[in-house]
């Protein structure tokens, strides 16, 4: 290398130390003052800080201070005292060389004069949480994680409405000296890149009694993260270092002290602002040690963050210091609740230790699949010398002696014992032939099933009042392969006729979950059969108003059908069905309960015409192929089975393909083909959007029976029976735009879960939700018909809340309804279809 080229990489060099230099010195900046009280006396330890920096200091003896800046714009000081109005001053240097140099009076409050008494959010306490927002850098590890978790009742109440315990639920069935309704530990190794990129391997787990939905034992299910923007996979909230944070929870700082090391620690309250919101209330301790929490306690009610069974949860978790991260990590964590079982009170602890991080600078995203938690092979088996060994604080006698009974019962299940359990649930009632009953054989692993005659008692015009019953089989094999039968009876009054159906279905796996069902039978059925008219609801209109809205056909069919995971978020199915499909009639004219009143015919095309039919009675071979995809999909996987979550960020789609033919009336063979996709998620703290697109053609022109048209839901009345209205449209009859040509249906509804409501002085006391909603379909030789819609969800009293109520407006000339209110009753699906 030659002298010039040296000289040439010297003078390089020292022009960009230069620049550096020189751009430091601009950028640095001392800011000087001294803070005095209204009567001129130095004020000591005022907090003076800078927003959205890292600079900060406290007045000397004398009132002085000075903090360094690096303003590259104007910026904002902030000066605050306990007992003094806060001070503020905007900052913008002209000239960098320019001093700044400031005398600053801090006045106290009158309290007396509600014009200039303020109690403001302590800014040095938001200053401080900012700092752990900024400085916060994402470790990637691999961490122990040991669990324990129960589930107590604390109600002596023995029985309901006249019903016990026990008949109401079984797993409720609990001695008066063992109110564990669940009890289980597990051991388990996570890794961590990321909150979307986690897995858990589960060692050893042990349980006795049912977790009644409550997931909080496994490393993934109660992992909750302040860190991450959504802080657990169950809870919809809010966390109070989260960089909106300040505009929903008011933050005091309540301590300050030193730890053994000499760093600060610095105790931040934190309540909401308003109590209505996915927010709780608690404590942090903070750090100055690059800024890390080091104790969090969180307490919040359950209806605000998404737990319906759970009234009220608090977390607690410890932080220690870990030389080889140089970070503060998570070592314990307690997780508290109580609630309601129906109306039996209980209690719940799920407490969490975590050892042994390793860091894991691999990692990177393509070691991640779609497992998200796998259970080793022998994770059932371990001894109690394994969990000795393994646990990190003893049992107490009540678990210990707990366990101890669920071993014997494991180890001696001879049929005398099983029995003894069984026979506390399978007693009959008078009250279970109304209800239903279940009969359990836990020896033989079968169960039987009487499905009851109160939630299918309803009426229609076609058969008057009518009920609905059966009984199922199931039979459960020790490798998880399952068989199922039942039988479904059918009566009508008015025609005085009995339809009986019923099916057989066999699980060969749970890998890939691989099912063959064969049914068949004699059925009625609406000409849409997604049944757009809830039963409910049509049993109501018609028998007190002389609405039949519900239009009915019988199927004598016998149909097998097959699915399974193709592969993971791949799921196929086919059916093949053989249907003779035949028009009935009305068999009452007048409503009940309304005799002034005629019914319209049974037929949809023209409910005015009760001569002529809507089809031609036929038969006919129908084939059914469809293709599920979940781009994203995550697996539990279990040495003999696994369970695949629904849950994607991504838009899941759906393909069908449904041939009808050899159809005794050969206009009605047809070829359908259909794409639809929807997307189902919260948006950030948004709410939650849902968004369907659907689209589908006949692709031969023929004139096809009307049971087999395209038909849309729409609503005649004004009760809607869905949480969301994501296939629904309120102000459309129910048969307008059927078509044996093309659609486009599009549906968007987005729930804004209290985010604008909550805002609303008065208003964020009721809590209800906004939702605003849009609804279009295109067929052919229609004009394009469209709903939107603005309503209130979450209606209802204290956590009973079963209602929403939208307001719609139709835009379209072949509309003949243009703006209706509809009351949603969410609980009438769950009541009956």
């Amino acid at each position: 290398m030659t002298f010039l080229t040296h000289k040439k990489l010297y003078s390089t060099i020292l022009f960009f130390l230069l620049i550096i230099s020189l751009s430091w010195s601009q950028e640095r900046h001392i800011i000087t003052g001294k803070i005095l009280d209204e009567e001129g006396m130095p004020v000591a330890q005022a907090k003076i800080f800078i927003k959205n920096t890292a600079f900060q200091t406290q007045s000397e003896v004398d009132g002085q201070f000075s903090i360094e800046t690096d303003m590259k714009s104007k910026s904002t000081l902030f000066i605050q005292k306990e007992g003094y109005l806060n001070q503020k001053l905007e900052l913008k240097v002209e000239e960098k060389t320019t001093p700044l140099n400031y005398t600053i009076e801090l006045r106290k409050p009158d309290y007396n004069n509600v014009f200039t008494y303020q109690d403001p959010q302590d800014e040095y306490a938001v200053f401080l949480v900012s700092l752990v927002q900024k400085n916060f850098d994402d470790p990637k590890y691999t961490v122990n994680h040991y669990s324990k978790g129960n589930l107590q009742l604390i109600s002596d109440r023995e029985t309901f409405l006249g019903q016990k315990r026990k008949d109401l639920d079984a797993a409720l069935d609990l001695h008066t000296t063992d109110k564990y309704v669940y009890l289980g530990e597990l051991a388990s190794r996570i890794t961590y890149l990321r909150q979307d990129k986690i897995k858990e391997e589960v060692l050893a787990q042990r349980e006795t009694g049912s977790n009644k939905d409550i997931f909080f034992q496994t490393g993934i299910d109660s992992d909750f993260n302040i860190y991450n923007k959504q802080v657990s996979t169950h809870l919809k909230l809010i966390s109070p270092i989260a960089p909106y944070a300040s505009s929903y929870y008011n933050y005091k700082l309540v301590n300050e002290q030193k730890d053994p090391a000499g760093n600060t620690l610095y105790t931040i309250s934190f309540e909401p602002k308003r109590n209505r919101e996915p927010i709780m209330e608690g404590e942090l301790i903070i750090t100055d040690k690059d800024w890390q929490v080091t104790y969090f306690y969180g307490a919040m009610a359950g209806e605000n963050v998404g737990l319906e069974n759970i009234k009220q949860l608090v977390v607690i978790q410890d932080f220690t210091y870990n030389p080889t991260f140089n970070r503060y990590l998570k070592t314990t964590q307690n997780i508290y609740l109580k609630g309601k079982f129906i109306v039996f009170d209980y209690i719940g602890q799920y407490t969490s230790f975590y050892t042994d991080y390793k860091k894991a600078d691999y990692l990177k995203k393509g070691d991640f699949s779609i497992e998200l938690i796998e259970y080793k092979d022998d994770f059932l088996n371990k001894s109690n010398n394994y969990w000795d060994e393994l646990r990190p604080t003893p049992l107490t006698a009540k678990e210990r002696g707990n366990f101890l009974n669920k071993s014997i019962y494991t180890r001696d299940n001879t049929k005398a014992i099983l029995d003894s359990i069984d026979k506390r649930t399978n007693n009959f009632t008078i009250f279970k032939l109304v209800k239903g009953y279940e009969y359990l054989n836990s020896y033989q692993n079968r169960s039987y099933h009487y499905r009851g005659l109160l939630s299918t008692f309803a009426f229609n015009a076609v058969q008057g009042f009518n009920v609905t019953t059966g009984i199922d089989f199931t039979k459960e094999y020790e490798d998880l392969r399952q068989t199922k039968a039942g039988t479904i009876v059918n009566y009508g009054v008015s025609e005085n006729k009995f339809r009986f159906s019923g099916y057989l279905s066999h699980i060969f796996n749970r890998m890939n979950h691989n099912t063959l069902t064969l049914s068949g039978g004699n059925t009625i059925l609406q000409f849409n059969q997604s049944d757009p008219i809830k039963t409910p609801i049509n049993s109501f209109a018609s028998a007190w108003f002389g609405k039949n809205y519900a239009k009915y056909f019988q199927k004598n069919f016998i149909k097998i059908s097959y699915s399974q995971y193709a592969f993971t978020g791949i799921k196929l199915n086919t059916a093949l069905e053989y249907a003779y499909r035949s028009t009935i009639r009305n068999s009452v004219s007048t409503p009940p309960f309304a005799p002034n009143s005629d019914f319209t015919s049974n037929n949809p095309l023209d409910p005015r015409d009760f001569d002529n039919e809507p089809f031609i009675n036929n038969s006919m071979f129908k084939l059914q192929m469809g293709m599920n995809i979940v781009f994203d999909q995550k697996v539990i996987s279990y040495p003999n089975q696994k369970q695949y979550l629904p849950l994607s960020r991504y838009p899941i789609v759906a393909i069908n393909l449904e041939k009808g033919l050899n159809a005794s009336t050969s206009n009605y063979n047809y070829t359908y083909v259909s794409f639809s996709t929807y997307f189902n998620n919260n948006i950030g703290n948004y709410g939650n959007l849902y968004v369907g697109l659907s689209a589908g053609s006949f692709l031969e022109k023929n004139d096809i029976s009307f049971t087999d048209y395209k038909h849309f839901n729409g609503n005649q009345t004004f009760i809607g029976s869905t949480p969301t209205y994501n296939s629904q449209f309120n102000l459309l009859p129910y048969y307008e735009y059927s078509t044996n040509k093309s659609y486009i249906e599009l549906h968007m509804e987005h729930d804004f879960r209290g985010y604008i409501m909550n805002k609303i002085p008065l208003l964020n006391k009721t809590r209800y939700s906004l939702v605003l909603g849009f609804h279009m379909l295109e067929v052919p030789e229609k004009d394009v018909y469209q709903e939107f819609s603005i309503g209130l969800n979450n209606v209802g009293f204290k956590k009973f809340r079963p209602f929403r109520i939208d307001y719609f407006t139709s835009i379209s000339p072949d509309a003949p309804k243009k703006h209706g209110v509809v009351l949603g009753i969410k609980v009438l699906d769950l009541i009956q279809k």
